[in-house]
């Protein structure tokens, strides 16, 4: 019985994976038309080049967070989270070429699953009027959603032994994750370069120590510790 229930749930969790590509789509087309409604002056255009670059610094932000999260708290038994979320990460630290062998659907549907409601509220709750502050707005939504909804993408492409042309053309101008620069957070202690969209914010986390320090703020506040296996990689 519990076989057919976890076959279940898998099964489930694809057919929303698929879903939620889909509605990705859609919604990435709205962001789209709204930010080409905005464009209504030279300075709407200059915010949503500047929105741009700060949706896409976030997105490498937000991308280490929760990496941070999924290697060091919770299990693969955490409800909701722990099959779909964490245990891909805990499993990468053990083989971390299997990711390289996992289909678009599978590298990129979780993200799509957290991404859609976000881009949902953003439309809906988001200026309605055609002005620069439109333009910011939703410039920077749809470039950090785009962002998250590729970083497993760039994941996956700096493990690769070749990855596609593209790819290798975007890491050495360091606009995506290159496989040096992740390389780092499989080496022992396992606890740097946690961002993989890009990669930008790490040297500053690690030059500040901010996530050993939020490591201790959880543990006094909650008594929340990180999770040894998180770090044992073969």
């Amino acid at each position: 019985m519990e076989a057919f229930l976890k076959a279940l749930y898998s099964r489930s969790h694809r057919v929303t994976e698929v879903l939620a590509i889909g509605a990705f789509g859609l919604l990435t087309l709205e962001l789209a038309w709204s930010v080409r409604l905005a464009l209504v002056s030279t300075y709407a255009w200059i915010l949503m080049a500047l929105s741009a670059i700060v949706g896409y610094a976030l997105a490498d932000l937000v991308s280490g967070i929760v990496h941070w999260l999924a290697d060091r708290y919770g299990s693969e038994d955490t409800p909701f989270l722990g099959a779909n979320y964490i245990r891909p990460f805990r499993e990468h630290h053990t083989d971390p070429m299997a990711i390289t062998r996992h289909g678009f659907i599978e590298t990129n549907g979780s993200n799509c699953i957290i991404s859609t409601p976000f881009m949902a509220l953003a439309l809906i709750c988001g200026p309605d009027d055609p002005s620069a502050l439109s333009a910011f707005f939703f410039g920077g939504t749809l470039t950090f959603s785009l962002a998250i909804f590729a970083t497993n993408q760039f994941h996956k492409w700096a493990h690769m032994e070749r990855a596609p042309w593209l790819a290798r053309t975007l890491m050495r101008l360091s606009l995506i994750l290159s496989p040096a620069h992740h390389g780092v957070h499989h080496n022992k202690p396992f606890d740097r370069n946690y961002c993989i969209t890009v990669g930008m914010w790490n040297p500053l986390l690690s030059r500040w120590r901010l996530f050993e320090r939020a490591e201790s703020g959880l543990a006094a506040v909650t008594g929340a510790r990180p999770c040894e296996e998180a770090t044992n990689e073969s």
